[in-house]
This record gives C-alpha cells, sequence and structure tokens, in this order.
C-alpha cells in the first residue's frame, strides 16, 4: 500500500490554556473594581437625592426609579478605567511572580500575551456600545420621566418635623413636630406671599389632609392666629380658635416625549435623524453626538495597548508613574472627543474629522508603545520619563543600619502589620485614584469653565476627603485579602497554623492596622469631609459661568424657638440680605415679625440694619421702623456657609447643636439623630472589613482558589450597599435612627465572627 502525503487541514483556532488563565485573572479584580465604584457613586447620589427630594415633600417611593436610571450612566463612565486598572494589577501579579518572564520564555510571543486582553476588550467595546447606544438614551429619559411624576406627583400632604416644605406657590409649611404619618401636627407654621405682602398662620396644633383630586391640600388648624399684610400697607390680625385652610398645590411641566436632545436617542435613531432634511436637530450635532460614541465605545480594545507597556515599563511593586500616565491618557482622551463634540456641534470643525482625529493618535499611541515594547517589554520610549517619575516618588534619604536595626527580624506581628499596612495603602491610593479618574472623565469639562488647570486641581483636593471616607473600608478589605493571599501562597499561612496559630490570632495581629484606618476615617467623615464638601459646593456655585449662575433659593430654618428666612448671604456667611424672624413663644404663636435689609454678624449675635417690627398684642397689630436692632441668636457665619453651600453633609458637631436648639435647624430630627449614631459606626467599619476577609485565610493555597477572594470581596460590597441603604432609611424616619446607623456593622460583624468560629471548631 502506497504512502500518502499528509493533507493539510487548517485548524480552527481555539482559545488557549493561557487565554482562559489571563481572562480568569482579570475577571475579579475588573468585577471588584467596578463594583466599588459603582456603589461609591450610586450611594452618594442616593444620599443627595433624598435631601432634595426631602426638602421638595417629594414621595420617597420614586427614589429606587430615579437611582436605577443612573446605573447606565454611571456604568458607562466606570468600565473603562476599571478595566484599566484590573489590567494593570494582573500584569503586575503576573510580573511580580516571574510568569511574565517565564511565558517569554517558553516562546509565547508579546502579541500572544495581548490577545486575550485585547478579546476582552472588544467584549467590553461591545458592552459600551451597548450601553451608550440603547441603555442610556432609554435611562435618561426614564430618569426624566420619574422625576417629573414625582414632581407632578407634588406634596404628599404629610410633614417631616422641623423640615420646611415650598408645596405651592409662595406657599411653605413647616411643623415642630409631627406624628409618624405626618398629618398630625405641632406647631403649625405657614407663610403664603402675595402681590400685596404676606401672610402668616400659626396654630398650636393641626390636622393635615389631601383631598380627592390629590391637588388639594386640607389642613385644619386649633388655636393660633393670622397675620395678613393689607394693599394699604397696614396689617390685620385674627385669632381663632379653629380654622380651615386649603392650598391648590403647584402644576408641573408637561413631560417632553424621548427624542427632543440628541443624547435621548438610540445610534439607529441619530443615524436616520442625520439622513432627514426636515430633522428639527441640526445634522452636525447629530452626527457629533453619534461618532462620540462609537470612539468612546471603539477605543476599549486599544487599552490593552497601553496597559500592558505601561504597567511593565518600571521596576517591579513601583508602578504608580505608568498607572498615572495611563490614567492622564483617558482622560485627554475622554475630553478631546468631548471637546470636539463641543466644537463640532457649534460648526467649527467637521465632525468625523476632528472626533476621528481623536481616535487615530489614541490608536497610534498604543500601537507605537506597544510595537516600541516587543523587544524588550517594558522599555517604552517613555521608560525614561516614568524612572524619572519613580525617582521622585521613591527617593529616600539612605541611612546606616543603627544597632537597634541590626539586631534581629522583625517579630511576627510586626511583619504582618507591616505587609497589611502596604497592601491597605496601596489598596486605598489606587481606589481614590480611580474615583478621582471617573468623576473627572464627568467633570472635567464644567471645572474647566470654573477655574481651569487650578480649578482641576481645588476640585481633587476639595473630593479627596469624601472619597477617603468611601474607599477606606474596603482598601482594608483589599489589603487584608492581598496579605493572606500572599501569606498562602508563600506556605507562611500552614507554618502559622501548624504552630496552632488561630484565625483569631491572625486578627488580633492585623487589628492595628484597622484601627488606624478606622481612626483615620472617623475624623475625616465626620470632621473634615463635611467641611471640604461645603467649600466646594460654595465655590461650584459660586464660580459658575454667568449663562448658567442662577440666583440662590432663600434659606428657611428654626433657631430659638423662632422661623427665619433668609435671601441671601456673602460667601463669608458674615453679611445676610433680605432677613425675616418670625418670633414665637412657647405655644408656638407668633409674637413678633422682624424684616431687615440686612443683617452683619456681631459677637453674641447679629446687628439688623434697616429693620420693620411688627408687633401682635391683643387684637391688634403694630409696625415701626428703626435704623438699627441687635438680635441675639445662636445662629453663626458657619452656619449660614452650611445652609447656602446646599452641602448634605454635616459635622456630627452641627447634628448635636441642631438637636438641642443651639444651631439651625432644616431637617428632620432622624437625619440629626442618624448622623450623630453613625459618627462611631463608621468608624467600625474597617474593623469589619478585616473580619470578612478572614476566611481568605482559610483555603486560598497555591493552586489558586478564588472562592475566598470572591466571598470576601462580595460580602464587603454587600456590606458598602447594606449600610448605605439602612443610612438612607434612618435619615427619612423609615427606621429608628440607632438600628439604621448600627443594623449593617453589627449584623455583618456577628455573621463574620460566627464563620469565624465554625471555622476554628
Amino acid at each position: 500500500m502506497a504512502l500518502r502525503a499528509p493533507i493539510n487541514q487548517r485548524v480552527p483556532w481555539r482559545p488557549s490554556i493561557l487565554d482562559g488563565y489571563l481572562l480568569r485573572m482579570l475577571a475579579l479584580p475588573a468585577a471588584g473594581v467596578l463594583g466599588v465604584t459603582l456603589v461609591a457613586f450610586l450611594l452618594e447620589q442616593t444620599l443627595r437625592l433624598i435631601n432634595e427630594m426631602a426638602s421638595n415633600g417629594a414621595r420617597l417611593g420614586y427614589l429606587f426609579g430615579l437611582i436605577s436610571n443612573l446605573v447606565p450612566y454611571q456604568l458607562g463612565l466606570a468600565l473603562p478605567a476599571s478595566f484599566f486598572v484590573a489590567m494593570f494589577i494582573v500584569i503586575a501579579r503576573l510580573d511580580e511572580e516571574s510568569e511574565i518572564a517565564a511565558i517569554l520564555a517558553g516562546g509565547v510571543s508579546f502579541e500572544r500575551i495581548l490577545a486575550p486582553l485585547v478579546f476582552a476588550g472588544a467584549v467590553l467595546g461591545v458592552i459600551s456600545l451597548v450601553l451608550v447606544g440603547y441603555a442610556q438614551p432609554y435611562s435618561r429619559f426614564g430618569y426624566r420621566a420619574v422625576l417629573n411624576a414625582a414632581t407632578d406627583a407634588g406634596w404628599t400632604a404629610r410633614l417631616d418635623p422641623q423640615v420646611f416644605i415650598h408645596a405651592g406657590p409662595d406657599f411653605t409649611i413647616t411643623a415642630d413636630d409631627a406624628d409618624a404619618t405626618g398629618r398630625s401636627l405641632k406647631g403649625v407654621f405657614i407663610r403664603r406671599k402675595s402681590s400685596t405682602g404676606e401672610t402668616i398662620v400659626t396654630a398650636t396644633a393641626g390636622r393635615l389632609g389631601l383631598g380627592r383630586d390629590g391637588k388639594t391640600t386640607d389642613l385644619r388648624l386649633v388655636g393660633g392666629l393670622i397675620l395678613s399684610d393689607a394693599a394699604a400697607g397696614g396689617e390685620r390680625l385674627l385669632r381663632f380658635g379653629d380654622f380651615a385652610d386649603h392650598e391648590v398645590l403647584n402644576t408641573r411641566e408637561v413631560l417632553r416625549p424621548r427624542g427632543g436632545d440628541e443624547q435621548e436617542m438610540t445610534l439607529p435613531e441619530l443615524i436616520g435623524e442625520s439622513g432627514r432634511s426636515d430633522a428639527l436637530i441640526p445634522r452636525r450635532v447629530l452626527l457629533a453626538e453619534l461618532y462620540s460614541r462609537l470612539a468612546r465605545s471603539l477605543a476599549m480594545p486599544l487599552l490593552p495597548l497601553l496597559a500592558l507597556p505601561l504597567a511593565l515599563a518600571a521596576k517591579r511593586g513601583k508602578r504608580a508613574p505608568g498607572m498615572i500616565v495611563g490614567a492622564v491618557l483617558l482622560v485627554a482622551f475622554h475630553h478631546g472627543v468631548t471637546l470636539c463634540k463641543s466644537f463640532a456641534q457649534k460648526g467649527e470643525v467637521n465632525p468625523l474629522l476632528a472626533i476621528g482625529g481623536i481616535f487615530a493618535v489614541m490608536l497610534a499611541l498604543g500601537l507605537w508603545l506597544f510595537l516600541s515594547s516587543r523587544q524588550r517589554p517594558g522599555d517604552t520610549p517613555i521608560s525614561g520619563f516614568l524612572a524619572r517619575i519613580d525617582g521622585l516618588f521613591q527617593r529616600r534619604a539612605k541611612t546606616t543600619p543603627t544597632a537597634m536595626q541590626t539586631k534581629g527580624a522583625l517579630s511576627l506581628s510586626a511583619y504582618l502589620t507591616r505587609m497589611m499596612a502596604v497592601r491597605t495603602a496601596a489598596a486605598a491610593a489606587a481606589l481614590m485614584g480611580l474615583l478621582q479618574l471617573i468623576d473627572l472623565l464627568e467633570r472635567t469639562s464644567d471645572i474647566l469653565a470654573r477655574g481651569g488647570g487650578i480649578g482641576i486641581l481645588r476640585y481633587m483636593v476639595l473630593r479627596l476627603p469624601y472619597m477617603f471616607g468611601e474607599v477606606a473600608p474596603f482598601a482594608v478589605l483589599a489589603g487584608a485579602i492581598f496579605t493572606f493571599s500572599q501569606l498562602a501562597r508563600n506556605s507562611e499561612l500552614v507554618v502559622m497554623r501548624i504552630t496552632g496559630m488561630s484565625l483569631f490570632e491572625i486578627f488580633r495581629r492585623t487589628l492595628p492596622v484597622a484601627l488606624s484606618v478606622a481612626v483615620l476615617d472617623l475624623t475625616v467623615a465626620d470632621q473634615v469631609t463635611p467641611r471640604a464638601q461645603q467649600a466646594l459646593a460654595s465655590w461650584w456655585s459660586h464660580s459658575a459661568p454667568g449663562a448658567t449662575r442662577g440666583a440662590p433659593s432663600p434659606r428657611w430654618f428654626h433657631i430659638d424657638n423662632s422661623v427665619v428666612v433668609v435671601r441671601t448671604a456673602a460667601r463669608d456667611g458674615k453679611t445676610l440680605e433680605g432677613v425675616s424672624i418670625y418670633e414665637r413663644n412657647d405655644a408656638k404663636a407668633l409674637t413678633r415679625r422682624i424684616t431687615a435689609r440686612t443683617a452683619t454678624a456681631e459677637s453674641g449675635g447679629w446687628k439688623l440694619h434697616g429693620a420693620a417690627v411688627t408687633g401682635l398684642g391683643g387684637a391688634r397689630a403694630s409696625q415701626m421702623t428703626v435704623a438699627a436692632l441687635d438680635w441675639r441668636s445662636n445662629l453663626s457665619p458657619g452656619d449660614m456657609r452650611r445652609l447656602f453651600a446646599d452641602s448634605y453633609e454635616i459635622t456630627s458637631n452641627t447634628a448635636y447643636r441642631s438637636l438641642f436648639g443651639k444651631g439651625p435647624v432644616d431637617k428632620s430630627p432622624s437625619q440629626f439623630k442618624t448622623r450623630l449614631f453613625r459618627t462611631l459606626a463608621t468608624g467600625v467599619a474597617p474593623i469589619i472589613m478585616l473580619l470578612l476577609a478572614l476566611p481568605t485565610a482559610l483555603g486560598y493555597a497555591r493552586s489558586n482558589q478564588t472562592g475566598p477572594v470572591i466571598f470576601g470581596l462580595g460580602c464587603g460590597l454587600l456590606y458598602l450597599v447594606a449600610d448605605g441603604l439602612l443610612t438612607a432609611m434612618g435619615q427619612t424616619g423609615v427606621l429608628p435612627p440607632i438600628v439604621a446607623a448600627w443594623g449593617a456593622p453589627i449584623g455583618f460583624a456577628a455573621g463574620a465572627v460566627s464563620l469565624l468560629l465554625y471555622a476554628e471548631g
């Protein structure tokens, strides 16, 4: 039988073991980083929306709809940054454990290492295209529709204590106390504004209801008075035993259909509208929107071309310069696309050439960095630049070892503490950098309009305390997981367990790191973050461009048994304009009204200038005008800065002063009580995260088992979500403040300790 030549058959390409290994390594950090960023930003948006909806008297039942419609937008922002950071983590680990060198020594090309990363980028690019092309347009409209429904539903005809509701045209109502339903009231105050002046109604008690039409309030008042300004300039005073008040609530604007804004149009709709000659939106605007979305999605597969060379360009363990350069490139690309889109919409440049040019520059830069590092991985044209930056970060004064330093090795406790401290600090820095990056992706254009490059630095510094508070607990979790994983891979945990060391002993020896972070987190969250957020909100409103800057809304608050409204305040809070003070007696009846043109801060109170005093005695009201009048009050300039800054973050001291009548009150007592109880609960979070990370020490062996790591990261994210939701429920009065503040810490701590006891048993 004659032998035949072998037939050449084309073998279809199949993923190799290396591909699966790299993709599995990439999945966990990508999911973890994406989860942390989403939770951080969505919790911030949740607290802000709760504060706004409560102040407007809107139904909080719409909150879930608003937050769910924010998810596609936040996910689209976080996806590229999370993917980039995850690749850095994976490449750093492969390089530190010499796996990159082993793979290259085995004959695998640099391009073959890149292939699965590009594949992951292509998959994420498709997901990004779905998000920006379909999900985000519908979610933008959905958010607007839910917000319109919430405002159109109007006031729910229920009051939280001490909260001011502006429920109708020039109609303000508040009550000193209310029952759980918000309908049975005590210490009622109503101000109605008209063309002739204002009408003030105060009452000892009242019962609030809503008419069948859902637009009219029915308020039954007991034991009060009515002060109204007559057209001739006089005042009328009426005292009553029982009084019925009805108010027609304001109606909202009709919801505009989806499609009137190019950002609410899907990709097929943008393409279709751009080809129509009778389109309502200019063609250049539609094309600029279309090309900007495509550019951002198509850039996802290009990120590995940047991440792989930059992650290998620095020395082992010193990858901060490469990550910084990568972050700068991401921000530059995003805002380059935004800038070109803006110019294209104005007709100053061609949309395809401008946005396509930015994409081409990004592609060329990625190919240049990657191709230049093929021969010597990590040796790129910018390696020298990165080395100089690395030298600035790592420069230390060389010291001669002392006798104490040369006596012996570190103790086990010091060894574990140092290892975990380094990894916790690295995790905190990486997470804060990621949050800053995503935040800047959204805000840089607005910041540049307010202060240029210096404005970006100012914004980053003022946002830093808040972001530290968001990432501090998770940084401890990540630092502990990385520490225990390293100990397990080096078989050090096996030795510790053989010698009889329990998990609780490991917990005790690593606890100093968690305690240090807890103390720092508590201090920052209670004292630094509220002040930084207040300064940021004040700067943001005062530095807004003239076209977008609006007049501040008047601020209403309770203080010293009086109701006060201030039209505006100076930036330092020491000068007020348009001040009205409604003084009441112990029965919450109006006794005197003072209006002043301006007020200036003095020791122990304020000096009112151009004041008009209306006294209420017997059955008549009398008025007199004085050039200056002293107002003794606990109100401070700092209080006014906070009130006009629109910042929902407050210190524990502010909450204490407001609860015990030593400061202004414009929120319900449940918000202040929740803030006080959370003062210590915030500091407990890093310790709980350490407990949740301890199961990682049970079974993370050399087999690269990821189950304990996934469990620890999942529990950490679940804790952050549960803690945030319970806090929101406490602020809105759904749960008792102490339960809302301590529910998640106690519940998760009990679960973690129970699991450890089971594992030790």
